[in-house]
């Protein structure tokens, strides 16, 4: 965790607040409180059926505030000083799989944490996600987006808007996929 907390994810935002924003975020868009957010139509027609087919709350407290535990451990800094972090999703769920108490089920959702966001589809249906698995990171990668708008210019940048197309697409499909 102090780690985390001396690691900055962008200015201003270490890895550890960025984690608990996207947490703040989530329980937002499980408790419906959607006033600043940018909805999705799967969301709000599917919302009964995604957010009954959730992990437990614990196992995403988890997965939402760690999910970027292994970014100080292969945080790279270009020549103009800009932050990158090849490879955090997967260097993230070896970091938090050594912890006493991990959670394997967080362990997974850390390391699958960026597939919706990069991943194409079929790609993502090799995976074979169940359907916990799939719309736990899916209202994650929605709350990840909301929570970086500013970093990227806020909800109608084309930065945030190009984030949003894809997961509309990506959550169109796993509904239709109909998981297990």
């Amino acid at each position: 965790m102090e780690d985390m907390k001396n690691c900055e994810q962008t200015k201003g935002m270490s890895v550890l607040q960025h984690g608990e924003s996207v947490w703040a975020y989530t329980q937002k868009l499980i408790k419906k409180e959607w006033e600043d957010f940018k909805i999705p139509d799967w969301l709000s027609q599917n919302f009964e059926e995604i957010t009954s087919n959730l992990h437990d709350l614990d196992t995403m407290r988890e997965y939402n505030v760690l999910h970027d535990c292994g970014k100080p451990y292969c945080l790279q800094i270009d020549p103009d000083g800009r932050r990158h972090f090849p490879d955090h999703a997967r260097v993230s769920k070896e970091t938090y799989s050594r912890l006493p108490d991990s959670n394997p089920i967080a362990a997974d959702l850390i390391g699958w944490d960026m597939v919706l966001h990069v991943s194409t589809a079929e790609e993502i249906k090799e995976i074979g996600l169940s359907k916990k698995d799939a719309y736990t990171l899916l209202i994650t990668a929605l709350a990840e987006i909301h929570s970086n708008a500013n970093m990227f210019g806020g909800i109608e940048s084309i930065s945030f808007k190009s984030k949003w197309k894809k997961l509309e697409r990506r959550g169109k499909m796993l509904i239709k996929e109909g998981l297990r």
